[in-house]
C-alpha cells in the first residue's frame, strides 16, 4: 500500500470492522507511516476493548480484573470473512450449494483457505459450534498429506477437556471431506458469547482482532498469558507440542482465552519437522516445547508492547503504566528468557515459564496474619521469588520490590502491624491528657 488510507478507513480498521484480509495491508502500512500511526493512536481514545477484557476476566479464578482501561495474516491462514447467512451457496467453490455434512445446519461461513473452511453451525439439539471442513481430495492433488487427521486423533485421545484449550466434540468423514466440530468463539462484533441465539453479523473473537486495535494493559495481558500457559502446560505434560501458537490461533470462548487450531499438535518425538508460522518461530528453528514457550513469550510481548513494537524481546518499560500487582521488570526478564535465540536458553516447558511468570506478582503475605485490611502492611508484602534469567541466575529486583522485601519479614510485619494498631489508642490517650490539663488550668 503506497497511498495512505482515509481517516474513515483507519477508523474502520481501528474498530475491527475490516476482515483480516482487508486489514493486512493497512497493518503493513502503519509500520512505515508515522502520520497514519499517529492518526490511529488518536482514534484509540475509547476503552471499549479494555472494558470487554475486564468483563472477560471478571470470573477468573484469582478474582483479579484489569484496573484501567498486528501482525498481518500469514500465508496458509484461514482468511476470516464477515460473512452472511446466505453466503454459503457461493463460497468460492470450497463447498457446493448442497450442504454435505449431516446433522449440522450451516449458519455462516467464518473463514476459508486453500484446502478448507470454517463454518458456524447448529447441531440437532440447537447448540452452536464451529465446524471445520478439509478437502482431502484437493490436498491429495496438491501432494499434501492431511496432517490434521493425525493431530485430531492425538488431541482427542490424549488431551480431553481443559478450560484453556479448544474443545473438539465430533470428528467425521463424508466422501473425501474430513470435518470436526469445536467450541464456537465469542462474537467479535458485540464482544459477547454466542448463546441460544446466533446474532449477525458475526466474526470470531480472537486475540489477534483485539491487539490490532490497541495495547492491552500489562496486568490483563499477564492474566491472559497465565491462562494460556496452563492450557499449554497440559499439552506439554502429555509430551505434546502445539507448534502454531499465535494471536489468530487464540480465541475467546465464553470470555475465556483458549489455544485453538490444533492441526499441528504432535508428540514431542515427532516435532522435529519445521512447521508453524515464521513470525512466531524461534530463530534457531528448533520446533519443540521451547518453540511453544518462545511463541507464547512473543504473544505476551505483543499484548503489552503492541504488535508493531520494535523493542522485541525487551519491553518498553518507560512507556508502560506501573502495575501494583506485577513487577514489570521481572516480567520483561521472563519474556527475554522465553524468547531467547537458542533453545538451551529458553524455558523447557510451559509449566516452568508459568512458575516464573507467577513469581513476578506480589505475594499477599499479610493475609496470613489477617492483615490484609491494613493497606500500609499489605503494600509491604514480599515478592514470591525472583524469576530466573537466561544464564540461570536470579533476575534483579527493582528498588521498590527490594525495599518491600527487606521491610516485610515475618517478625517485622508483625511489629508493624502491632504499631499501626496502637496508633489510634496512643493518639486518644494524648488527646485526653491535653483535655485534662486544660481543665486543670481553667480551674
Amino acid at each position: 500500500m503506497t497511498v495512505c488510507p482515509s481517516r474513515s478507513r483507519l477508523l474502520s480498521f481501528e474498530r475491527g470492522d475490516l476482515s483480516d484480509h482487508e486489514a493486512a495491508p493497512i497493518e503493513a502500512h502503519l509500520q512505515h507511516c508515522d502520520p497514519c500511526r499517529t492518526c490511529v493512536d488518536q482514534l484509540r481514545g475509547t476503552d471499549a476493548d479494555a472494558a470487554f477484557l475486564r468483563e472477560a476476566l471478571r470470573d477468573a479464578p484469582t478474582g483479579w480484573s484489569a484496573r484501567t482501561g498486528a501482525p498481518a495474516a500469514e500465508p496458509g491462514d484461514l482468511v476470516v470473512s464477515p460473512g452472511t447467512k446466505d453466503r454459503s451457496a457461493t463460497a468460492s467453490g470450497s463447498i457446493e450449494a448442497e450442504w454435505p455434512i449431516p446433522d449440522y445446519a450451516r449458519v455462516q461461513l467464518c473463514g476459508e483457505g486453500a484446502y478448507g473452511s470454517v463454518w458456524a453451525v447448529r447441531d440437532r439439539v440447537g447448540v452452536f459450534r464451529a465446524l471445520k471442513i478439509l478437502d482431502m481430495a484437493r490436498m491429495s492433488r496438491a501432494k499434501l498429506s492431511c496432517r490434521e487427521s493425525t493431530a485430531l486423533e492425538t488431541y482427542c485421545r490424549r488431551v480431553g477437556r481443559h478450560p484453556y484449550l479448544i474443545g473438539v466434540y465430533h470428528v467425521g468423514v463424508v466422501g473425501d471431506r474430513l470435518y470436526y466440530t469445536m467450541d464456537l468463539a465469542d462474537n467479535d462484533v458485540d464482544k459477547a458469547p454466542v448463546g441460544a441465539a446466533f446474532s449477525t453479523p458475526y466474526r470470531p473473537l480472537t486475540l489477534h482482532s483485539v491487539i490490532r486495535r490497541r495495547r492491552i494493559t500489562p496486568g490483563t495481558a499477564i492474566e491472559i498469558a497465565r491462562r494460556l500457559l496452563r492450557g499449554l502446560a497440559k499439552l506439554h505434560g502429555l509430551d505434546l507440542v502445539h507448534r502454531d501458537i499465535k494471536p489468530s490461533n487464540i480465541v475467546f470462548v465464553d470470555r475465556r482465552p483458549k489455544l485453538a487450531d490444533i492441526g499441528m499438535v504432535t508428540p514431542r518425538e515427532h516435532s522435529n519437522v519445521v512447521a508453524g508460522t515464521p513470525r512466531y518461530m524461534p530463530p534457531d528453528r528448533v520446533i519443540d516445547k521451547t518453540a511453544d514457550t518462545y511463541a507464547l513469550g512473543k504473544v505476551l510481548h505483543e499484548m503489552i508492547a503492541g504488535p508493531d513494537a520494535r523493542s522485541f524481546p525487551d519491553l518498553p518499560l518507560d512507556e508502560l503504566d506501573p502495575s501494583l500487582k506485577w513487577d514489570l521488570e521481572r516480567v520483561a526478564e521472563v519474556i527475554r528468557r522465553a524468547c531467547a535465540p537458542a533453545a538451551a536458553d529458553r524455558y523447557a516447558s510451559a509449566a516452568e515459564m508459568l512458575d516464573d511468570l507467577e513469581a513476578c506478582g506480589d505475594f499477599p503475605f499479610g493475609a496470613l496474619f489477617d492483615e490484609s485490611a491494613d493497606p500500609a502492611v499489605s503494600e509491604m508484602s514480599p515478592s514470591k521469588g525472583p524469576a530466573s534469567s537466561t544464564n540461570g541466575t536470579s533476575a534483579g529486583r527493582s528498588p521498590s520490590a527490594g525495599a518491600r522485601s527487606r521491610l516485610a519479614g515475618p517478625r517485622t510485619a508483625r511489629l508493624l502491624h502491632v504499631a499501626l494498631r496502637a496508633v489510634p489508642w496512643i493518639t486518644a490517650v494524648a488527646a485526653l491528657k491535653l483535655i485534662l490539663d486544660a481543665l486543670r488550668n481553667d480551674g
